[in-house]
């Protein structure tokens, strides 16, 4: 695998884990049950999604 390609991977990951952390921040901040409940689901398949991803690593 290239350093370029390794660049992407590292960004990939990167930009998920952000993703995953804002995710959980604005989670905290609502109120709306039906709201938590859809990030939530969100949050286990971004979760998942980075995982796999390091598995196939």
């Amino acid at each position: 695998m290239s350093s370029k390609e390794l660049l992407y991977i590292e960004d990939f990951l990167s930009h998920e884990e952000y993703f995953l952390s804002h995710l959980c921040e604005t989670k905290e901040c609502l109120d709306d049950e039906k709201m938590i409940k859809m990030l939530s689901k969100l949050e286990k398949k971004n979760q998942d999604l980075i995982t796999k991803f390091y598995g196939l690593l």
